[in-house]
C-alpha cells in the first residue's frame, strides 16, 4: 500500500480587514438585539404569568418559584449579553492584518508513503474578506 485517505484538521484563519471588522461588529449587534428582543419578551411573560396567579388565587410560595425561576433565565441571558459584549470589545482591538482563527473543520487528506506525517495531519485555509487566499 503506498497511500491511505485520512481525515485530518483543517483550520479556518481571517485575515482581518475593516471590513471584517464591521461584519463581525455587524453579527454581534443582530445577536444582542435578539438577545435583549427575548428578555423583554420573557419579561411580559413573566408578569403576565405571575398576574394570572395572583388573580386564581396561588400561593405566595408558588408565586416565588416562579420568581426564582425567571431570575435564573434572566441571570443566563445576561451572561450571553455580557459574553457579546466582550466579543464587540475584542473585535474592536483587533489589528489590520492580523490572522485570528474563525472555525476548524475535517477534511480528506491522501497520506503517501515518505511523507511528513506533521504536514499530513494539519492544513490552514486563509481567508481575507471571506475569499480563500491561501492555503498552508
Amino acid at each position: 500500500m503506498q497511500s491511505i485517505s485520512i481525515f485530518r484538521e483543517i483550520t479556518l484563519k481571517q485575515i482581518v480587514t475593516e471590513g471584517s471588522k464591521t461584519k463581525a461588529q455587524q453579527q454581534l449587534n443582530e445577536q444582542l438585539t435578539a438577545l435583549e428582543k427575548e428578555l423583554a419578551e420573557l419579561e411580559e411573560n413573566k408578569n403576565r404569568t405571575l398576574t394570572e396567579f395572583s388573580l386564581k388565587g396561588a400561593e405566595e410560595a408558588h408565586l416565588q418559584q416562579i420568581r426564582r425561576q425567571w431570575e435564573m433565565t434572566r441571570a443566563q441571558y445576561q451572561t450571553q449579553r455580557d459574553q457579546i459584549r466582550m466579543e464587540m470589545i475584542a473585535v474592536d482591538e483587533l489589528k489590520d492584518g492580523e490572522e485570528v482563527i474563525i472555525n476548524s473543520i475535517e477534511g480528506p487528506y491522501e497520506l503517501r508513503v515518505g511523507e511528513p506525517v506533521a504536514q499530513a495531519m494539519h492544513a490552514e485555509i486563509i481567508l481575507k474578506d471571506d475569499i480563500v487566499v491561501e492555503i498552508r
